[in-house]
């Protein structure tokens, strides 16, 4: 029997694996290190099929979306970052997995002002939030799971440092042509409560092939912690498109008991 544990660890997998790799990229290129969108619109909508790998086996999951919406507060225009994830309903029975995500981003530049994650893995909740103050260069939190009651906190604000849906839409207005091979950058990312240094490799340029067509991206590597579920080193790959768009549309993510595998099935621009 496939070991359903990996599969709703695959739901986290996703949400921090994939996006781990951007937010230090930004310092490789400029001395600031929050950037002025170009590629994307508010409507915009992207969707990827998530699959469980082991052996010759290979099932299909679940699946994510996110979505790109606009608001006005005190003013000022935002974006705002949704993300749904969940287990396909016929697993639900075996392991039911359902995962929310919003982020409120400043317009120009980008860069985190609220952020939330809510999940539920089978008998497991979570709840994440944080708010960013720039003025006091402080993140105010409140976690909770079903393990631990409900505490707040406050986290000093680092420089740059992002949340993971912000950072993954930051992302996609680099230059990657301007990274040489196999560099090295950094990653400061708030997650758990706690700020997260990694890092990730880019390694150039490679052609794949999804559904039956080729497409060129860039190549990178993510270096994650090593845990219950992850090895640790560079086992997660992420592949970006390298038209104006700059979208991720496949990621591999060896784990200790198979992969977990992404691939984008929607893509609308507005």
């Amino acid at each position: 029997m496939l070991n359903f544990y990996i599969l709703k660890k695959s739901f986290f997998l996703i949400y921090s694996n994939l996006f781990f790799f951007v937010i230090k990229l930004i310092y490789s290129q400029h001395t600031h290190c929050y950037y002025y969108n170009t590629v994307f619109q508010s409507g915009e909508v992207w969707e990827f099929v998530v699959k469980y790998n082991i052996g010759f086996i290979t099932i299909n999951a679940g699946y994510v979306r996110f979505t790109v919406d606009s608001i006005t507060l005190r003013g000022k225009p935002f974006y705002v970052f949704k993300s749904y994830g969940s287990t396909n309903p016929s697993y639900d029975w075996i392991f039911k997995v359902r995962e929310k995500f919003i982020a409120y981003s400043f317009c120009n530049p980008l860069k985190p002002y609220y952020y939330k994650r809510h999940s539920l893995e089978g008998n497991y909740f979570a709840i994440e939030e944080y708010k960013f103050d720039y003025n006091k260069k402080l993140v105010y939190s409140m976690v909770h799971t079903s393990k631990k009651g409900p505490f707040k906190d406050t986290i000093k604000l680092n420089n740059c440092g992002y949340d993971l849906f912000t950072a993954i839409y930051a992302f996609r207005n680099i230059n990657f042509d301007t990274l040489k091979e196999n560099s090295i950058i950094p990653i400061n990312v708030i997650v758990d409560n706690q700020w997260e240094n990694l890092y990730i490799r880019y390694c150039g340029k490679k052609l794949i092939n999804i559904d039956g067509k080729n497409i060129l991206t860039y190549e990178i590597k993510v270096k994650v912690v090593e845990g219950t579920i992850f090895k640790g080193g560079e086992d997660t790959i992420v592949y970006v498109t390298t038209d104006n768009k700059r979208l991720p549309i496949h990621v591999v993510a060896e784990i200790l008991i198979g992969k977990v595998l992404l691939y984008i099935r929607e893509y609308k621009p507005y």
